[in-house]
This record gives C-alpha cells, sequence and structure tokens, in this order.
C-alpha cells in the first residue's frame, strides 16, 4: 500500500501514538549536530523546520527516554503522560496540550513522513 498525505494527516488526527511516532522520526531524520543543538543549522527541508526544532527535539528526548545528551537514561514516556505539561508547557500556546502541539508539528511536516511510510530516503534525497 502508497500511503498519501491525507492518510498520514487522518492517522496524526486520530492517534496519539502516531503523533509521538511522528516526533521520534522527524528527529531521527535530523543531522547529528542538529539533534545535539536541538537547533536546524540547514535548509534542508529534512527533520523539523527550524521554528519547530527546538520543541520537537525535546519532545523526541522525551518519548525515547534521552536526556540531553541524547542517552536513553530514562524510561521512556508519552507526551500525554503526568509531568509532560509543567515540563514542556512553554512550547504550548493558550493552554493547549502537549500531544496537541506535538500534532501540530507532526502534521506541518506530514510531506516528510509520508515519505518515510513509502520508504523514500530523504537523506539520501537532499544529499
Amino acid at each position: 500500500m502508497a500511503w498519501t498525505r491525507n492518510d498520514i494527516d487522518a492517522l496524526l488526527r486520530r492517534s496519539d501514538k502516531a503523533v509521538e511516532r511522528a516526533m521520534v522520526t522527524l528527529y531521527e531524520l535530523q543531522r547529528a549536530d542538529e539533534q545535539r543543538s536541538t537547533s536546524t543549522h540547514l535548509d534542508d527541508t529534512v527533520g523539523f523546520s527550524a521554528f519547530d526544532a527546538r520543541a520537537g527535539s525535546r519532545f523526541a528526548r522525551w518519548v525515547l527516554g534521552y536526556n540531553d545528551k541524547d542517552q536513553a537514561v530514562y524510561e521512556p514516556k508519552s507526551l500525554t503522560a503526568d509531568g509532560a505539561r509543567r515540563i514542556f508547557w512553554r512550547y504550548c500556546k493558550n493552554g493547549e496540550q502537549v500531544i496537541d502541539r506535538a500534532r501540530r508539528i507532526a502534521l506541518k511536516h506530514s510531506r516528510q513522513l509520508t515519505d518515510v511510510a513509502n520508504g523514500v530516503d530523504l537523506q539520501r534525497k537532499v544529499g
């Protein structure tokens, strides 16, 4: 089955787990130096946009259980878990839930997520 962007968007709208997986996938598409700094250094349309890089990277690390040095030292957690709002409030607008902020990021980047779902090697595409 070939995924369409509409398929991916619909999945992201209905599934918190899909949103969390999207954060991890986009994080993994970031270059190593971008992961370390939680920012975007190249305008290569791969991984998070510059606007979303810090929040998206922090969300992905939370889901993976990583510390700021990308070491798995914590139990992986959901963006809906108790404590997520307390940690990530600054990335959310007007009291929105953390998972909803992550969903907005995922939907914004759903073209890349569609390519990944269809087996397109985005790193090679820009390299």
